[in-house]
């Protein structure tokens, strides 16, 4: 199956209901029309946009997902050639976890109309086992085609598509940062103002959407297997990075043949740190573009980049070491990629570089670094090729 879109400018927001399998329980809606509103205005194109055509479409039916892990056995739901694009449906899990009484009741009883509730939701919560450790529902894997261990697969965000206007952010007992504090379940749902590209909070608050997917992942290695979906690794997994929405890059050390990628973990949007233990959780259906780099030097943990920065990452169960290695991996990032010696890159770093808290609730907790672009004259794109392991 293919479509054609427009890939807007870096940031941009999707519509509402972009994957076939994204209609509500009630009446099917069409919002295709909607979408070509979204990409013309008076008639015209937008000139800041890039076509680009959707190869394949997976969607979050039961069979096509799991359930609170990123599983590299299970069988790929389908086969792709590099350079393909690929549009992924994804759902939340907020509304279908053991402490929550249902999609349907609990989504309802926050006043959202049963017809604007997913019915593969519903679907997943009726018929797929929740047998790993983690909460996620988690779409894949899309398997690319000659990827081998030691490659590296390079993932572009091209758009990210709203399924439903609405999202819900859970504190549960004795989690998030504050867990002697706050020791009970409280969940809020929070309708969003597509139109205007917000998240209405209250009637006096109101948060700008910028949605990304808190888990992209390649599978784990053969050694490794299954794994809980909550910690982050080196393959990636549910690194929670805010701003790693459309326009984005990522780029992943290969570890199984094919690559296997996943993805959930929906996002509306997420403040660095992700405190009270979730983001603004919703359903989301990411587009990507995957290619593939053949006889790269060995990288060992992800890089990503937008057009203004480069991102490293550091996860530890411990947040110093944590530090630590996205410090050490923003090092070997400018030796390898910047020909620096790693004394000037530690210095460079020290003026230049930005280091946040990603998350503090993912049994590994996440600190990333941003090195801007804008202060190199030469220009500084990376080179898949030259990640290398360490400086």
């Amino acid at each position: 199956m293919k479509r054609r879109r427009l890939m807007k400018a870096a940031g941009a927001l999707g519509v509402l209901g972009a994957g076939t399998g994204s209609q509500f329980l009630g009446e099917n809606i069409d919002l295709a029309a909607a979408q070509e509103d979204d990409e013309t205005e008076n008639g015209q194109a937008d000139d800041s946009t890039d076509s680009y055509e959707v190869d394949t479409v997976v969607e979050s039916t039961p069979e096509n997902v799991v359930w609170g892990a990123i599983d590299p056995t299970k069988e790929p739901v389908e086969r792709v050639e590099s350079d393909s694009v690929v549009q992924i449906e994804t759902i939340s899990h907020e509304g279908i976890l053991e402490d929550q009484p249902g999609p349907e009741e609990f989504f309802t009883n926050a006043g959202i109309p049963e017809s604007e509730i997913l019915e593969d939701q519903v679907r997943v919560y009726d018929e797929v086992p929740h047998d790993g450790a983690g909460p996620h529902v988690v779409t894949g894997p899309v398997y690319i085609e000659d990827a081998e261990p030691g490659d590296v697969l390079e993932v572009e965000v091209l758009d990210i598509d709203f399924r439903v206007p609405y999202g819900a952010n859970t504190m549960r007992q004795r989690k998030g940062g504050l867990p002697s504090e706050f020791t009970w379940n409280d969940s809020e749902v929070i309708e969003f103002d597509l139109d205007r590209g917000v998240a209405e909070l209250s009637d006096t608050t109101e948060i700008p959407l910028e949605p990304f997917q808190g888990i992209m992942a390649v599978g784990p290695t053969a050694t490794t297997g299954r794994v809980n979906s909550v910690p982050p690794g080196p393959f990636g997994g549910n690194i929670d990075i805010q701003g790693t929405g459309v326009g984005t890059t990522l780029y992943f050390p290969v570890f199984a043949p094919g690559a296997l990628f996943f993805t959930g973990d929906g996002h509306a949007l997420q403040g660095n740190g992700e405190v009270d233990l979730t983001a603004l959780e919703t359903s989301l259906t990411p587009t990507f573009r995957f290619t593939l780099h053949k006889d790269a030097q060995q990288m060992d943990w992800p890089v990503a980049e937008t057009d203004e920065d480069v991102y490293v990452m550091g996860i530890n169960d411990d947040l110093d070491n944590a530090m630590e290695q996205a410090l050490r991996e923003a090092i070997s990032l400018l030796v390898h990629q910047k020909d620096m010696t790693p004394t000037e890159a530690y210095r460079l770093l020290s003026l230049a570089g930005d280091f946040n808290v990603s998350q503090i609730v993912d049994i590994n907790k996440g600190i990333h670094g941003k090195i801007p672009k804008s202060i190199f004259t030469d220009g500084f794109e990376i080179d898949p090729q030259t990640l290398g392991e360490s400086f």
